[in-house]
């Protein structure tokens, strides 16, 4: 199946998934990984999403950060595919995106590239070459070709797979880790 096809419907199974009980009792399990995960306890600055309806919520990873005194870098994407790490602290001012997802209005000051630790969004992750189905405009991709970093992906299970089913191209950067409590499909 092409990647176009398998992302839609991808995008379709996660959605329903995500507004069961499964979802978040799976949610919390993943949690309580990422927060014993030696590279995310000992990375100090960490750089991730601001999450939307559909994905894992960032936000209780982003207050845990917060309190065990992490700073936190989130993405400012640019109409060239390209993309910066942002300082986001509880006063940062956000605006709006043309994908939907919110991006520090100020982002010429305060960034870091890359930040320690990366946790990478996804729509679905194979066990096998730890390989990624992004949202498909390739902007962690292309950031991680220039700003290679350690790199944690965050999957329930019906993000997670065995062997991948979408085709896999050389641009396509691996994630190091996965963490899910699926063993996949």
């Amino acid at each position: 199946m092409d990647k176009v096809s398998f992302r839609k419907q991808q995008l379709d199974t996660v959605n329903k998934f995500m507004k069961t009980e499964q979802a978040q009792k799976e949610i919390n399990e993943i949690y309580l990984q990422l927060f014993s995960n030696p590279d995310f306890q000992t990375a100090k600055s960490i750089g991730i999403t601001l999450s939307i309806d559909s994905e894992i919520p960032t936000f209780p990873i982003i207050n845990k950060c917060w309190e065990d005194g992490k700073s936190v870098y989130i993405p400012k994407t640019f109409n060239d595919y390209s993309m910066t790490f942002a300082r986001y602290q509880k006063n940062t001012e956000l605006e709006m995106n043309s994908f939907g997802t919110n991006e520090p209005k100020d982002f010429t000051t305060d960034t870091l590239n890359p930040p320690e630790l990366l946790i990478v969004p996804g729509i679905a992750f194979s066990r096998e070459g730890h390989n990624r189905l992004g949202f498909g405009s390739g902007y962690y991709d292309r950031y991680l070709a220039q700003y290679p970093t350690k790199t944690i992906a965050l999957a329930v299970s019906r993000q997670f797979f065995v062997k991948a089913p979408w085709p896999i191209y050389t641009l396509d950067k691996p994630v190091d880790q996965i963490i899910s409590v699926a063993e996949g499909e």
